[in-house]
This record gives C-alpha cells, sequence and structure tokens, in this order.
C-alpha cells in the first residue's frame, strides 16, 4: 500500500505526472536500515560469525557513511524526481546494502556503493549550479566530494590504503559537518525566525552570513588537512573553531523561545550535538587520540537527531494546522539522546567494570537507536495516506507570516533568492 501512494500524483501541488517525492522512498529506507544495522552490528560485536563479518570494523563505519548517510542525503537533495529514475536510484542504494551484506569483500559488495554514489552524484551537483550566492553554489562540490568517498574508499583499499581509513572517515564525516552545518542552519534560521514573528519577537540573528561563510571555508580546508600526513593538527584545530561557530549560532538563534515547537527544539538539540562532537573530534584529532569513539557524536548524536527533527518537520509541516504529537517527538529525541550517550560511554568503560559494562552499554545504545527509528518509520508510513491524498493547508498563522517549507537542499537556494533566508541579517 505504501508504495503505492509513493507514486501518486499530487496535482493539488502542481508537480508533473511523472515526478514523485524522493522523501518517501528513502527517508523510510534509511530509517529501517538504521534500526537494523545498529543492532547487527553489536551481534557483531559480540559474536564471531562469517554471516556478520559486514558489521565488524570498518564494515561498521561503511555502513553508516554509505548506507545510512547516503540514503539521508538522496532522500533529501533529489526532491522531486522522475519515478523512473528514483527506482533505479534506490534499486542500486538496496542493491549495494545486500551487496556488502552478503559478500563484503567481492566484486559486487565494493564496487556496488561507489556506482550507486555516483549515479546520486549525477542528479543532484547540477541542482546547484544555477545558485548566485558563492555560499549557496558550495553545495556542489561539497556534495560531489562526499559522493567521491566511496570511490576513494575502493580505491585506497586496493592500494594497501595508502591513507589510513581512519582518515578517510575522519575527512568525510568532517564534510558531513559542512553539509548539516549549512543545511541545518538553513532550515533552523527561517523556521525559528517566522515561530517567534507570531509571538511579536524579532529574530535579529538568522542566517549569520559571516559565520556561516567560516564554516564553509574552514571545514574544506580541515577535510583535506585530515588526509594528509603531518597535517592531523591542523585538521583538529580548525575543527575545534569551527565548532565554536556552530555554538555561537545556536545561541543567537535563541530556539528555547520555541519551547512550544518540539521539531524546532530537536533541530536545536541536533545542532547543539554537531557542535560538541566537531570540538570532540578536533580536540582527539589535535591530541592524537582515538576519535572512533568521539566520532559518535557526531554520528549518532548530531545526524541521528538532525535527520529525525528533519523527517518530522518534513511530515508535520502537511498537517501544521493540528496539533504537534510532541509526546511523540520527545521520545523519538530522547531515545536519540540516550543512544549517543550510552554508545559514547561503552567506549569509555572497561568491558570488565563491573554493572553497565561495555557491551551492555552497547546494547543500551542499539536498542534506543532502533527503536527511534521504528517508531519514526512507524510515524512515516501512518501518515501515508493522509499525505498523498490531502492537499496540505496552506494557512497561514493569523500572528505572523508561515514557517518556510524547506523541502530539500535544492529549495534553499530558492526560499534564499525569494528572501525567505535573509542572508543580509
Amino acid at each position: 500500500m505504501y508504495l503505492k501512494y509513493i507514486f501518486k500524483n499530487n496535482h493539488d501541488q502542481g508537480k508533473s505526472v511523472n515526478k514523485v517525492s524522493a522523501q518517501n522512498l528513502f527517508f523510510p529506507a534509511a530509517c529501517i536500515h538504521a534500526a537494523i544495522t545498529a543492532v547487527l552490528t553489536v551481534l557483531a560485536y559480540q559474536f564471531s560469525s562469517e554471516w556478520l563479518i559486514a558489521f565488524v570494523g570498518l564494515g561498521h563505519a561503511h555502513e553508516m557513511l554509505f548506507g545510512f548517510a547516503l540514503a539521508l542525503i538522496a532522500g533529501y537533495t533529489l526532491g522531486q524526481i522522475e519515478a523512473r529514475w528514483l527506482w533505479i536510484l534506490f534499486g542500486l542504494w538496496l542493491f549495494a546494502r545486500i551487496g556488502y551484506w552478503v559478500d563484503p569483500a567481492g566484486a559486487i559488495g565494493q564496487w556496488s556503493s561507489p556506482l550507486f554514489a555516483l549515479v546520486l552524484a549525477w542528479k543532484i551537483v547540477p541542482r546547484f549550479f544555477a545558485a548566485k550566492k558563492w555560499r549557496n553554489r558550495m553545495i556542489s562540490p561539497l556534495l560531489m566530494a562526499i559522493c567521491s568517498v566511496p570511490l576513494a574508499w575502493l580505491i585506497l583499499r586496493e592500494m594497501g590504503w595508502p591513507v589510513a581509513p581512519g582518515q578517510l572517515s575522519q575527512a568525510m564525516i568532517l564534510l558531513l559537518v559542512m553539509l548539516m552545518a549549512f543545511i541545518g542552519g538553513r532550515i533552523i534560521a527561517p523556521a525559528v525566525a517566522g515561530e517567534m514573528q507570531k509571538h511579536g519577537i524579532t529574530q535579529q540573528a538568522r542566517v549569520q552570513p559571516q559565520l556561516e561563510a567560516l564554516i564553509l571555508l574552514l571545514l574544506p580546508a580541515g577535510a583535506i588537512s585530515a588526509l594528509i600526513p603531518g597535517a592531523s593538527q591542523v585538521a583538529g584545530v580548525l575543527s575545534m573553531i569551527v565548532a565554536i561557530v556552530i555554538a555561537i549560532r545556536l545561541i543567537r538563534w535563541q530556539i528555547w523561545r520555541c519551547g512550544d515547537r518540539a521539531d524546532l527544539i530537536g533541530l536545536g538539540i541536533g545542532y547543539g550535538w554537531l557542535a560538541i562532537g566537531t570540538f570532540a573530534l578536533g580536540f582527539a584529532i589535535f591530541f592524537e587520540m582515538a576519535t572512533y569513539v568521539l566520532l559518535h557524536f557526531i554520528t549518532v548524536g548530531a545526524l541521528g537527531t538532525l535527520s529525525a527533527s528533519v523527517i518530522l518537520k518534513s511530515r508535520l509541516h502537511q498537517f501544521k494546522h493540528l496539533p504537534q504529537p510532541k509526546i511523540m517527538i520527545m521520545n523519538i529525541l530522547g531515545l536519540l539522546f540516550l543512544a549517543t550517550l550510552f554508545r559514547v560511554l561503552a567506549g569509555a568503560i572497561v568491558d570488565s567494570s563491573p554493572g553497565l559494562t561495555g557491551p551492555n552499554l552497547l546494547w543500551l545504545s542499539a536498542l534506543s537507536w532502533s527503536a527511534a527509528y521504528i517508531a519514526l518509520t512507524i510515524f512515516m508510513l501512518s501518515t501515508q495516506t493522509n499525505i498523498f491524498t490531502k492537499k496540505p493547508s496552506l494557512k497561514k498563522a493569523s500572528t505572523g507570516a508561515a514557517v518556510p517549507n524547506i523541502k530539500n537542499a535544492a529549495s534553499v537556494v530558492t526560499q534564499s533568492k525569494r528572501g525567505q533566508c535573509h542572508d543580509s541579517i
């Protein structure tokens, strides 16, 4: 039933007959992937089995970055796309997941993820060429760089890892931080400003272009430095500076004034995890400490919370005239908070310690993470009929301007041109 609604034409929104929303397929797929792989990863950690080899060590990073993260990027950046291309892209993504899970060392397992990423880049990168401002144009090379990492992973693996896989993972995560900081800021700024305007409050700090420019300039340099032997301390310093900039942007938005909007609070929490995780990662890189534990502040805390919040906001916008399901949203956010906390603690606690040992904390983290994404998947599937058969409410709040609905990354540029994201403020 759900797939039937994905390809239903929405004449009320003026969409082309053969175009559908990529979010309706890739977002549930990403959530289901996240829920399954978290449990399988802990099983692989505790039990040696050839059936779980794809989730051990680098396999976990491979699936988190090339499976979960790229599915989210596909769902968010593809926007409205021809149905046949949506099926092709989703088929490549699913084929890559199955191929890697069955035989991670085989040709299919190794080549399928780069193939999906490159085809995805071919479809999404040109969407941002028309941007006027250089900050908006940065999305194109950023997405190209992120989608090139799976191919770089494969090439470096075949060459015997002249660049350590940990360095490549750090570089991609810094690129993901850049993407989350940019897109997250472009969603949060107008949404918070619109909500505050309803209460008669004028938001002075919106996109904050100078701070955004610092993020867009420093993080690429940090990602490149992470790949250069002997330049890791440069990457560490740049990451810590960016973390401070992200924190300043977050504080200036004053999201706490929107306490009745659980979805905006979720975006703020995710942006806060982004600041904490980027600083922790930079600190660890600078002092040449192990980063595999601290990375989870970003991959679980920031990416998990921001992705869940964006998905919720995208769905709830269709029913903005109705009260928000605050309890459900806070439960999902609480589970993701616990997943982050337990995962980081699991890496800090010695396995032989009494009580909450490392493996037990890993299970608590995985189950919290999986429960959050199962709940999110159920919410998406339960609202399928309303989303595809009812015209979204276009009513504006009587006390202020309507909050803009940023459906995908391409609309960030469009809404900037329309003045809904005020770069001058």
